[in-house]
């Protein structure tokens, strides 16, 4: 079973009342959440770190469903003319959303023709609330 540390948080435009939930891979957090405040504006707030764990071996049976939130995640492999070879980029999406989110991202790796220059693939998983107080017992 495949899994991945990520941080969940709600992301909103400066001054909203509300935002959008994201998955952020830990490794890389502190960089996005500074792109995303400085560069587009965004607040980043409630951040909390646990792991996706992919649904191959059915990790869902193990939880409630209070205790699990769904996420896609969807891999693009681009290749890049600069680099003469293919890059991974790796996000993670609510699966509810991850339609909508999906096409925003592969729209960054559109060719000067329109097309996007890569391969897509998309694995289902959950992401597991370390909060005791939605672990039963």
């Amino acid at each position: 079973m495949s899994s991945q540390k990520l941080v969940r948080c709600e992301l909103r435009r400066k001054g909203a009342a509300s935002g959008q939930v994201r998955f952020v891979p830990l490794e890389i957090f502190g960089l996005w959440e500074h792109l995303m405040c400085s560069k587009h504006q965004f607040e980043v707030s409630t951040p909390k770190a646990s792991l996706w764990l992919d649904m191959e071996d059915s990790p869902d049976a193990a939880y409630s469903v209070e205790q699990y939130e769904r996420v896609t995640e969807v891999t693009a492999f681009v290749y890049s003319d600069r680099d003469q070879m293919f890059t991974r980029a790796r996000r993670y999406f609510p699966s509810e959303e991850a339609e909508s989110l999906k096409r925003i991202f592969l729209s960054h790796y559109t060719s000067g023709e329109g097309r996007i220059q890569t391969q897509v693939h998309e694995r289902q998983g959950i992401w597991v609330h370390r909060d005791k107080s939605l672990v039963t017992a």
